[in-house]
């Protein structure tokens, strides 16, 4: 298992105050969550940045950024077996295993669970 990517939820204008500005980057509009991810790729580490923004209240996103303000949302990670790194990691203290999903990110290469 591996770190694939960070999420910061914020709005768009919150992105210019963050230590970095994506300098070449994808957009992707994600109707299922009403969200809109802006997705940097740093190819010195392989490591992707996903600036996630709510597009309306009802974003998967929205109160989070209300309530805490812009800032890391999650970490995801890459691994062979999803369901077996599931098992494991539920039994370990201090990792809270929330939701799964699975959606397709042009950019991130196809499907994503």
């Amino acid at each position: 298992m591996k770190l694939h990517h960070i999420g910061i939820v914020c709005t768009e204008s919150d992105i210019n105050k963050f230590f970095f500005r994506p300098k070449k980057k994808f957009i992707y509009n994600d109707k299922i969550q009403k969200n809109k991810l802006i997705i940097e790729h740093n190819p010195f580490n392989d490591l992707w940045i996903e600036f996630v923004i709510p597009k309306s209240e009802k974003s998967t996103v929205f109160k989070f950024l209300k309530k805490n303000g812009p800032g890391v949302h999650h970490f995801g990670y890459e691994t062979k077996n999803f369901e077996n790194q599931k098992k494991i990691l539920s039994k370990k203290k201090g990792y809270l295993f929330i939701n799964s999903f699975k959606t397709t990110i042009p950019c991130f290469g196809g499907a994503l669970k």
